[in-house]
């Protein structure tokens, strides 16, 4: 990771608040139908093959009731 510092990000999160309330980026938003609930799946994914990785069936669950 590169080495950012705490003022550059602060520095980003402005940046983006100004884009975010730019009426030319709102414009742009809404003529390109984009959905702000996106969600990027990679992660997802990459998660599930990090836990196939591990053969579970090994561990016994002690459940206490």
């Amino acid at each position: 990771m590169t080495n950012i510092t705490i003022e550059r990000l602060e520095q980003i999160e402005k940046e983006r608040e100004q884009t975010m309330y730019d009426e030319g980026f709102k414009q742009w938003f809404i003529e390109f139908n984009i959905s702000q609930s996106y969600d990027e799946p990679s992660g997802k994914i990459k998660a599930r093959e990090m836990m196939n990785q591990y053969d579970l069936s090994k561990y016994k669950y002690i459940v206490n009731l």
